[in-house]
């Protein structure tokens, strides 16, 4: 069984790794920017909701 946690980081990853593509294609960012984007969706994002969800005690 999958637990609440990778739910939530596989998601995040998910959606970082759609979002980093499409400003790379679409918006021709600097590289720098897609890095920012992929960090902050990607890492920092799932460990903020991880971390509230946690604490609050949201099942």
């Amino acid at each position: 069984m999958v637990s609440r946690e990778n739910k939530i980081v596989g998601g995040f990853v998910i959606a970082a790794l759609i979002l980093g593509y499409a400003s790379t294609v679409l918006a021709d960012v600097t590289s720098t920017v897609t890095l920012a984007i992929l960090l902050g969706v990607g890492v920092i994002a799932p460990m903020v909701v991880t971390n509230y969800l946690d604490r609050t005690g949201t099942a």
